[in-house]
């Protein structure tokens, strides 16, 4: 049985690699982020696809990794380059051009060889302020 190390790196590679398919998400895997609560393999694929579109070269670099059997914690940064519309419930944001890179955390619980759920943790306001979306 792979351990919740190797179901996280498989998450990990399967987004830096566009892999959808290839992603361990469980049938009713949950997925909370600022701003955002979804639920399903379905659902969750498709809002990891609207940071993907947006930033088509986005790329999540690990920094570190904790776990404790089925559970995780994991901490690094994502880098990209806003190239693509960025769809967001308030709205569409055209593409800015902008390089972003910023820290995130998640805490992951797995089952067996799937992702049953991730808690993402990110600073929005260093987010906007790197796309240039902050009143200034």
């Amino acid at each position: 049985m792979p351990s919740a190390r190797d179901v996280i790196l498989r998450h990990i590679d399967a987004v830096n690699g566009r892999d959808s398919a290839a992603d361990p998400w469980a049938g009713d895997a949950e997925l909370t982020a600022p701003g955002a609560e979804v639920s399903g393999r379905d659902e969750v694929i498709r809002f990891l696809a609207v940071f993907q579109e947006a930033f088509p070269d986005l790329r999540l670099e690990l920094g570190q990794l904790l776990t404790d059997g089925p559970a995780a914690a994991a901490e690094g940064t994502l880098a990209g380059t806003h190239t693509g519309v960025l769809h967001t419930p308030n709205g569409d944001v055209a593409p800015t051009g902008r390089a972003v890179e910023f820290r995130w955390a998640a805490v992951y619980l797995t089952e067996g060889e799937t992702l049953k759920s991730e808690h993402l943790f990110f600073d929005q306001m260093d987010f906007l302020g790197q796309l240039g979306l902050l009143p200034g």
